[in-house]
Protein backbone atom coordinates (compact mmCIF):
# COMPACT_ATOMS: atom_id res chain seq x y z
CA UNK A 1 0.00 0.00 0.00
CA UNK A 2 1.20 3.53 -0.74
CA UNK A 3 2.16 5.58 2.34
CA UNK A 4 1.31 8.90 0.64
CA UNK A 5 -2.26 7.92 -0.10
CA UNK A 6 -4.90 9.71 1.91
CA UNK A 7 -7.66 7.70 3.50
CA UNK A 8 -10.99 7.95 1.70
CA UNK A 9 -12.54 9.80 4.64
CA UNK A 10 -10.12 12.77 4.42
CA UNK A 11 -10.19 14.93 1.33
CA UNK A 12 -6.82 15.74 -0.16
CA UNK A 13 -5.96 19.41 0.16
CA UNK A 14 -4.13 21.32 -2.56
CA UNK A 15 -0.50 22.15 -1.91
CA UNK A 16 0.65 25.68 -2.71
CA UNK A 17 3.81 26.79 -4.49
CA UNK A 18 5.68 27.16 -1.21
CA UNK A 19 4.97 23.54 -0.21
CA UNK A 20 2.38 24.41 2.43
CA UNK A 21 -1.19 23.35 2.36
CA UNK A 22 -3.32 26.02 0.79
CA UNK A 23 -7.04 26.33 1.11
CA UNK A 24 -9.11 27.51 -1.76
CA UNK A 25 -11.96 29.83 -0.88
CA UNK A 26 -14.88 30.56 -3.12
CA UNK A 27 -15.44 34.24 -3.71
CA UNK A 28 -18.17 35.56 -1.45
CA UNK A 29 -19.56 37.94 -4.02
CA UNK A 30 -18.80 40.01 -7.07
CA UNK A 31 -16.01 42.52 -6.91
CA UNK A 32 -16.71 46.21 -6.56
CA UNK A 33 -15.15 46.78 -9.96
CA UNK A 34 -17.42 44.17 -11.55
CA UNK A 35 -20.57 45.68 -10.04
CA UNK A 36 -19.56 49.19 -11.07
CA UNK A 37 -18.72 48.12 -14.61
CA UNK A 38 -22.11 46.40 -14.88
CA UNK A 39 -23.83 49.60 -13.71
CA UNK A 40 -21.86 51.65 -16.22
CA UNK A 41 -22.72 49.21 -19.01
CA UNK A 42 -26.38 49.43 -17.99
CA UNK A 43 -26.35 53.19 -18.35
CA UNK A 44 -24.50 52.96 -21.67
CA UNK A 45 -27.15 50.70 -23.21
CA UNK A 46 -30.10 52.59 -21.69
CA UNK A 47 -29.18 56.25 -22.25
CA UNK A 48 -29.21 56.44 -26.08
CA UNK A 49 -32.94 55.86 -26.51
CA UNK A 50 -34.29 58.79 -24.50
CA UNK A 51 -31.45 61.03 -25.69
CA UNK A 52 -32.27 60.23 -29.32
CA UNK A 53 -35.96 60.82 -28.70
CA UNK A 54 -35.48 64.28 -27.16
CA UNK A 55 -34.39 66.02 -30.40
CA UNK A 56 -37.06 64.12 -32.34
CA UNK A 57 -39.87 65.41 -30.12
CA UNK A 58 -38.44 68.72 -28.90
CA UNK A 59 -40.65 70.81 -31.17
CA UNK A 60 -43.77 69.27 -29.58
CA UNK A 61 -42.82 70.04 -25.97
CA UNK A 62 -45.14 72.43 -24.14
CA UNK A 63 -42.62 72.66 -21.30
CA UNK A 64 -39.31 71.08 -20.33
CA UNK A 65 -40.93 68.55 -17.99
CA UNK A 66 -42.27 66.60 -20.96
CA UNK A 67 -38.76 65.30 -21.66
CA UNK A 68 -39.15 63.13 -18.58
CA UNK A 69 -41.89 61.20 -20.42
CA UNK A 70 -39.12 59.82 -22.63
CA UNK A 71 -37.54 58.26 -19.55
CA UNK A 72 -40.79 56.95 -18.07
CA UNK A 73 -43.39 56.45 -20.78
CA UNK A 74 -44.59 53.00 -19.76
CA UNK A 75 -44.26 53.56 -16.04
CA UNK A 76 -46.13 56.84 -16.42
CA UNK A 77 -49.40 55.00 -16.83
CA UNK A 78 -49.33 53.20 -13.45
CA UNK A 79 -47.77 56.23 -11.77
CA UNK A 80 -50.66 58.37 -13.02
CA UNK A 81 -52.92 56.52 -10.58
CA UNK A 82 -51.00 58.28 -7.79
CA UNK A 83 -52.93 61.44 -8.70
CA UNK A 84 -55.95 59.78 -7.07
CA UNK A 85 -54.04 59.79 -3.78
CA UNK A 86 -53.29 63.50 -4.14
CA UNK A 87 -49.69 63.48 -5.36
CA UNK A 88 -48.90 66.83 -7.02
CA UNK A 89 -48.16 66.71 -10.77
CA UNK A 90 -44.79 68.41 -10.26
CA UNK A 91 -43.48 65.20 -8.66
CA UNK A 92 -44.13 62.99 -11.71
CA UNK A 93 -41.07 63.97 -13.79
CA UNK A 94 -38.87 63.06 -10.83
CA UNK A 95 -40.67 59.75 -10.36
CA UNK A 96 -40.24 58.87 -14.05
CA UNK A 97 -36.51 59.50 -13.93
CA UNK A 98 -36.22 57.73 -10.56
CA UNK A 99 -37.85 54.58 -11.98
CA UNK A 100 -35.60 54.72 -15.04
CA UNK A 101 -32.45 55.04 -12.88
CA UNK A 102 -33.68 52.22 -10.65
CA UNK A 103 -34.08 50.02 -13.75
CA UNK A 104 -30.45 50.73 -14.59
CA UNK A 105 -28.98 50.26 -11.11
CA UNK A 106 -31.07 47.72 -9.19
CA UNK A 107 -30.63 44.67 -11.48
CA UNK A 108 -26.86 45.08 -11.32
CA UNK A 109 -26.98 45.03 -7.53
CA UNK A 110 -29.66 42.40 -7.18
CA UNK A 111 -28.40 39.96 -9.80
CA UNK A 112 -24.65 40.55 -9.53
CA UNK A 113 -24.02 37.24 -7.76
CA UNK A 114 -26.19 35.28 -10.16
CA UNK A 115 -24.63 36.66 -13.34
CA UNK A 116 -21.82 34.20 -13.73
CA UNK A 117 -21.40 34.16 -17.50
CA UNK A 118 -20.98 36.76 -20.21
CA UNK A 119 -24.14 35.48 -21.84
CA UNK A 120 -26.18 36.26 -18.71
CA UNK A 121 -24.70 39.77 -18.58
CA UNK A 122 -25.52 40.37 -22.25
CA UNK A 123 -29.08 39.13 -21.71
CA UNK A 124 -29.49 41.55 -18.79
CA UNK A 125 -28.10 44.43 -20.86
CA UNK A 126 -30.39 43.50 -23.74
CA UNK A 127 -33.44 43.51 -21.46
CA UNK A 128 -32.41 46.87 -20.04
CA UNK A 129 -31.91 48.33 -23.52
CA UNK A 130 -35.31 47.01 -24.61
CA UNK A 131 -36.93 48.49 -21.49
CA UNK A 132 -35.35 51.88 -22.16
CA UNK A 133 -36.41 51.74 -25.81
CA UNK A 134 -39.99 50.88 -24.81
CA UNK A 135 -40.02 53.74 -22.27
CA UNK A 136 -38.79 56.21 -24.88
CA UNK A 137 -41.17 54.91 -27.57
CA UNK A 138 -44.18 55.21 -25.26
CA UNK A 139 -43.04 58.69 -24.24
CA UNK A 140 -42.82 59.72 -27.89
CA UNK A 141 -46.31 58.37 -28.50
CA UNK A 142 -47.63 60.29 -25.47
CA UNK A 143 -46.00 63.52 -26.64
CA UNK A 144 -47.29 63.14 -30.19
CA UNK A 145 -50.68 61.93 -28.91
CA UNK A 146 -51.38 65.07 -26.91
CA UNK A 147 -51.27 67.08 -30.13
CA UNK A 148 -54.03 65.01 -31.74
Amino acid sequence: MNADATPPTEPREPIGVDGRLSRTFLPTGPSFRGVMSLRLASFVVMVPWPLLAIPATHSNFDNGDEASLLFGGITGIPLATLTLVGLPPAVFPWLFVLVWVAAAVVPGIWLARRLSSRRAVFILLGVQAAFSFAQAAMGVLMIFGKAV
